[in-house]
């Protein structure tokens, strides 16, 4: 995805504002009647990934899922942060990401499990932020925290 590309899309009022993330979940059994939800579950949405409102529009809805109804607005796919093994961590590579470590009591296991990341995703290495070096419970050594990006599909 391009980073300069918006997509228009409808999220609750209080998602409705500028710097908000959310991972896109799909419709809901009460989207079925709803007239916009062409719009709320625009095609570009990818199911699973993560987003970050860019703009806000004036637009309102009423929602049968948001409680206090839905607003227009504008969002672009998020760099996520993870950590992933020294020799993926090359500025502009692409990697086939693998969660480093599966231990749930991890206190880093929301680096190795980040929102809006999948299992055998391609991401795209978009910066190499550091050495990770908090202990890893399964003894992993040599990790980098770098910023990602889905590739294109």
């Amino acid at each position: 995805m391009d980073e300069t590309e918006k997509i228009v899309t409808i999220v609750g009022s209080i998602l409705a504002h500028e710097g908000a993330e959310f991972v896109y979940a799909g419709k809901a059994a009460e989207c079925g009647s709803c007239k916009v939800a062409k719009v709320c579950h625009n095609a570009k949405l990818k199911e699973g990934r993560r987003y970050r409102v860019v703009a806000v529009r004036p637009t309102k809805h009423e929602c049968l899922v948001h409680l206090g109804g839905s607003v227009a607005v504008e969002v672009s796919e998020c760099e996520i942060t993870a950590v992933i093994p020294t020799s993926q961590a090359t500025r502009r590579t692409r990697i086939t990401y693998t969660p480093v470590c599966d231990d749930r009591f991890c206190k880093g296991y929301g680096f190795c499990h980040p929102d809006g990341m999948t299992d055998k995703g391609r991401y795209v290495v978009l910066e190499v932020l550091g050495s990770y070096n908090e202990m890893c419970p399964k003894g992993k050594k040599n990790l980098k925290l770098v910023e990602l990006r889905h590739v294109p599909t």
